[in-house]
């Protein structure tokens, strides 16, 4: 080890002494500690120590004992990059013991996950066999056995083991056997001889990090940055006098140049020795102020360099535990104390109950709402969920939540969707079990129909339907029946209904049963890969054998495993009769419920029916039928197409309530109002209220009523340029109107945005920007728009320089016409005016040739020969399903790039070197990607390639980024002649196909280049199909919900009337019968 290494070591020890120090106890035994510092450097518990950069999640250490005399331990870390830094670090910790899995998040301090579900802190579980609480800047867990483990807000970690774990623990800590020399190994137990190979053993390939150049590195040298921490007239002068403070100042600039000088690494840096300065009894100056790394507090705290380590608190089990120590922290205003990390009055104390501290809390099945009443009294009362409400645990919280109800769809000859999406086909005359409970729930039912044949033909229809309810009394408001429209119509108070008509059903279960379902209609799992479970517990792949499974015993069954054949010309008319489905007729229902299916569907049904005008009809109706459920009506649809000259009988469509046409006017004070938060970017926006955490940034209070709630971002836990997004719900309204909205932009960091899209026709549009500081005050901002079709409103805060930078919304509302008063100064903010430096992305480079759109071919770009396979120009979907785009980002119809990962292996590359070009002077690489797929680390990674042969990785990304186009800019600052890499990695399955288009290169850095797009060809909200039976989206339009439609009283006779004849039989199970 060399000597800046052992004093870094002997640094970090120090100032982590007085927590490991009270905790560990007093007693024979000796104790092994591994060190992870946040850049990451790591220290096993054997001493060796290394670097190693991945984003990546992997294990620290474990036991990898197998004698179960000695209990287990596994200790994750999940390593990210975030924002512009291409280094990564730790941002989230995993603990798994004595049956819990508990989660650390870096941006959480104040509370932890247990087992999904978000616990305030201190904690006391498993009969105080495991404790958390968070004292100073650390989270520390402990175990009855005398495991540590401590997660600093810098992303430092420390795992502490006792001795008898000594040679029987493994990871990237080692095995703790007191020697050096085999503590690099990879699971299997082999030696290795570098660190990055036994990374690379539980993870991707390291980045490489970024390298200053001569001007950024004297940049950060100076007094202004790292050198602070040197400077021997600066406030660390006494202590770095001292303590040898090189090894902090090499820690500094390492981490300023891979993260392009973020703010937030500086500060990471200073904090690190000033906390060791402290912690060894030297004392520091005052370094921090207002603008510069300033510590955010929450409500009713103020920051303190030299804070009590013996705050009031509400409890004992409050305590921080380091008491007498002076620590830079936060401490509670005069008349207030700690309660679950928060500071309160004495009268809002919070209570502990189980071990766990609470302020309000709902227990078992949601059935009792307790609170604190202070003083650790709890008062708990009877309560339930609303009947469009479900018991559930959401963002790791227990409660009630409204349902998002998914929907099975029966139809046709006969054709099926299941509950999570997957489309499939089968011939067969005979009773079949289409949905049943197969876990455990509080009611258990099974639904059951019957295939008839149709006139001696080939085809088949739905006949009956029985719905058995085991263990119910049906009688009394749990269960109504009733004629509706076509339907005969079950509600349950269950989460149960059904539709049942003109050989047409439609399943509806809200989310208590996730996961417990199983039947012709799927698992309810989330995922379309275990849709084909047999009653036996097997998945099969053939949709008729899957089918048979579900026989209920019926011995007159008629079938086959084949569709019948279709000749070739009678096929070709049935595809252009059914293509009508894509027509403008149907096309306000497209959103909703994309046709393809239908088409797919209604093309086989015909060929059936050896081209029957009525069977076409129907198969027509089929899909308007399911825009009705979507509640989206289609009345004039006839008069566009076939059946218009005659027209077949049909009843009124299921009665819905008439919902308002733009349902997400909000002020956010009671929820947000369903908006989305979208996952395309790099953090959430935050429903708050009062001030926000940080000073000197935020606003006071909402613009509403000053006491209520608004969204905002929190610059504190992200990175200059992360993005955060929301989504509005679809209005369905078109013409002129106006979008209003209030907004707060107050801090003193640059390039904080804010910015409006119009999404309209799976396409963004930006329509309004603001930027920078606007003054600690609300402002209204309005935007005349024009929709012509459905559309959403997506509103998009941007971080800027510092954390000083909370941008935040209010009282978002639409009205039909022009804006009131609308200023000219909102009209020049619908677009950004270019930076002066900006290249104009339309023209092309004056030297270079490696613009391509892929058109005509891949231009002046080759496939390499070093590589494994090569990319792929293509045009529509990819071959392989559920991956792969469906179409070219330049015009939806033309050709793209892509590497195909049925033909290739998990690691294997495929790279594509651009033509030369000679002009070293700092040039923007664009470009559009799509990554979709569930294989794991499939990546695609750009390489500057210089010198002929040294090529230098400058951006990279991994694993599944949505089904959707996203646009990329990377700075290339070359130093001579250069060339361009795209190399796209296969993951670990087939489902890996990465696609690149409209590649670009331009003079001038990429900063301050606006796009009024960020995706030209988004997908479609309800997804895009490419593949007929296997890529759908889950099948998530709810019915019109039973409170609000028009229900006639339960039908008491024994017979309904008109055609769809319904009986209700009661017998010593609850049944019904269609």
């Amino acid at each position: 080890m060399s000597g800046d290494a052992y004093l870094m070591l002997l640094s970090i020890v120090a100032y982590l002494c007085h927590l490991i120090c009270s905790h560990v106890p007093r007693s024979k035994d000796t104790f092994g500690t591994c060190h992870v510092a946040s850049d990451p450097h790591y220290t096993t518990f054997d001493g060796v120590s290394f670097q190693f950069e991945s984003p990546c999640t992997y294990v620290l250490s474990k036991v990898c004992d197998d004698s179960g005399l000695l209990p287990e331990f596994a200790v994750e870390v999940q390593n990210e990059n975030k924002g512009h830094s291409r280094i990564s670090s730790i941002q989230q910790v995993n603990i798994n013991v004595h049956g819990l899995r508990v989660t650390m998040v870096r941006t959480e301090r104040t509370k932890v996950m247990v087992n999904g579900i978000w616990k305030n802190l201190p904690l006391l579980l498993q009969g105080n066999r495991v404790t958390v609480n968070a004292q100073g800047d650390a989270l520390v867990l402990q175990t009855d056995f005398k495991l540590s483990v401590f997660y600093l807000r810098s992303g430092a970690v420390q795992v502490i083991v006792p001795s008898h774990y000594s040679n029987r623990i493994c990871g990237m800590c080692g095995n703790f056997n007191h020697e050096t020399e085999d503590d690099i190994k990879i699971p299997d137990r082999s030696l290795m001889q570098d660190t990055h190979v036994l990374g690379q053993s539980v993870c991707e390939e390291p980045t490489l990090p970024r390298v200053c150049t001569d001007a950024e590195e004297q940049k950060y040298a100076s007094e202004v940055y790292c050198g602070m921490l040197t400077s021997r007239q600066g406030p660390f002068s006494t202590c770095s006098s001292v303590l040898n403070a090189d090894s902090f100042f090499r820690s500094c600039m390492f981490d300023m140049c891979t993260t392009h000088g973020d703010p937030a690494a500086l500060c990471n840096a200073i904090e690190a020795f000033s906390a060791t300065c402290d912690k060894v009894g030297i004392s520091v100056l005052a370094w921090r102020n207002t603008t510069f790394c300033p510590v955010a507090c929450g409500p009713h705290s103020h920051y303190n360099a030299c804070a009590s380590g013996c705050p009031k608190t509400c409890s004992s089990q409050d305590a921080t535990g380091s008491c007498g120590i002076c620590e830079e922290r936060c401490e509670c205003d005069d008349g207030f104390m700690l309660s679950g990390g928060a500071c309160v009055l004495a009268e809002d104390c919070g209570c502990w109950a189980n071990g766990q501290h609470y302020l309000t809390f709902m227990e078992g099945e949601c059935e009792q709402q307790c609170q604190c009443l202070g003083n650790g009294n709890i008062q708990c009362s009877p309560t339930s969920c609303k009947a469009d409400e479900v018991c559930m645990v959401k963002d790791g919280v227990l409660g009630c939540f409204p349902s998002s109800p998914v929907t099975c769809r029966v139809y046709g000859d006969p054709h099926y969707i299941t509950f999570d999406g997957k489309a499939y086909s089968f011939w067969g005359t005979c009773n079949y079990t289409i949905a049943k409970t197969c876990g455990v729930t509080e009611t258990q039912f099974t639904i059951t129909a019957r295939n008839e044949g149709q006139n001696n033909s080939a085809t088949s229809s739905l006949n009956s339907v029985a719905l058995d309810m085991e263990g119910l009394h049906i009688f009394g408001s749990s269960v109504s029946v009733f004629q509706s429209g076509p339907y005969a119509q079950v509600n349950t108070n269950f989460g149960l209904r059904l539709l049942f008509g003109n050989a047409r059903l439609f399943v509806q279960v809200d989310e208590r049963y996730r996961g417990v379902l199983c039947g012709l209609c799927g698992t309810y799992s989330g995922s379309q890969f275990d849709d084909f479970l047999t009653p036996e517990g097997n998945t099969v792949a053939n949709p008729h054998e899957f089918a048979s499974s579900w026989n209920t015993d019926d011995s007159d069954c008629n079938g086959s495993p084949d569709p019948p054949e279709c000749h070739p010309g009678l096929e070709d008319d049935a595809y252009t009769k059914c293509s009508e489905l894509f027509e403008d007729a149907f096309k306000e229902c497209h959103w909703f419920v994309p046709p393809q299916i239908y088409v797919s569907s209604c093309v086989s049904d015909y060929c059936i029916s050896k081209g029957d005008k009525a069977q076409l009809c129907t198969s027509l109706e089929d899909y308007v039928s399911a825009c009705e459920i979507a509640e989206v009506f289609l009345p004039h649809w006839r008069n566009h197409t076939l059946c218009f000259a005659d027209p077949l009988p049909t009843d009124d469509p299921t009665p819905t309530p008439s919902a308002a046409s733009c349902p997400w006017s909000c002020n956010f004070d009671q929820d947000e109002c369903d908006w989305e938060q979208l996952i395309q970017d790099s953090f959430d926006w935050t429903r708050w209220s009062g001030s926000t955490p940080s000073n000197f940034t935020g606003p006071a209070g909402d613009h509403t009523t000053g006491s209520g709630y608004y969204m905002y971002i929190e610059g504190d836990s992200v990175f200059y340029g992360d993005s955060a997004r929301i989504m509005s719900p679809v209005c369905h309204t078109s013409g002129k109107q106006c979008l209003s909205f209030w907004f707060h932009m107050y801090g003193l960091a640059n390039a904080m945005l804010l910015n409006l899209y119009i999404f309209e026709n799976n396409r963004a549009l930006k329509i309004w920007s603001r930027t920078n500081n606007q003054g600690n005050s609300w402002y209204q901002g309005q935007v005349e728009i024009k929709p012509q079709q459905p559309f959403q409103i997506i509103i998009e805060g941007i971080r800027g320089s510092n954390p000083l930078s909370d941008v935040s919304i209010d009282d978002v509302s639409i009205m039909h016409g022009a804006c009131d008063h609308l200023s000219a100064e909102d009209l020049d903010l619908t677009t950004l005016a270019p930076h002066p430096s900006t290249p104009n992305l339309k023209d092309p480079h004056p030297n270079c040739r490696m613009n391509c759109d892929f058109e005509s071919d891949i231009c002046s770009w080759t496939q390499m020969v070093t590589d494994v396979f090569d990319w792929t120009r293509h045009k529509g979907s990819t071959p392989t399903s559920m991956t792969g785009p469906s179409s070219d980002h330049t015009t939806g119809s033309g050709f793209y790039m892509y590497i195909e990962g049925d033909s290739a292996v998990h690691g294997d590359t495929a790279r594509l070197l651009s033509a030369e070009c000679a002009d070293p002077q700092p040039q923007c690489l664009q470009f559009w990607y799509h990554m979709y797929g569930s294989s794991w680390t499939m990546g695609l990674s750009v390489y500057l390639l210089q010198y002929g042969n040294v090529a230098k990785e400058v951006w990279r990304m991994r694993e599944d980024q949505g089904n959707m186009w996203h646009l990329a800019r990377v700075d290339l600052r070359p130093d001579v002649k250069f060339q361009v890499i795209f190399e796209g990695r296969r993951g670990s399955s087939a489902r890996s196909d990465v696609a690149i288009d409209d590649v670009s290169l331009h003079r001038g850095a990429c900063i301050g280049m606006t796009t009024t797009s960020f995706c030209k060809r988004v997908l479609n909200l309800m997804c895009k199909y490419s593949d007929l039976t296997d890529q759908v989206a889950p099948s998530s339009v709810p019915l019109p919900p039973a409170a609000t439609m028009p229900q006639p009283a339960p039908i008491q006779t024994a017979e309904i009337p008109n055609t769809s004849a319904c009986k209700l039989t009661i017998r010593h199970r609850s049944v019904i019968t269609f």
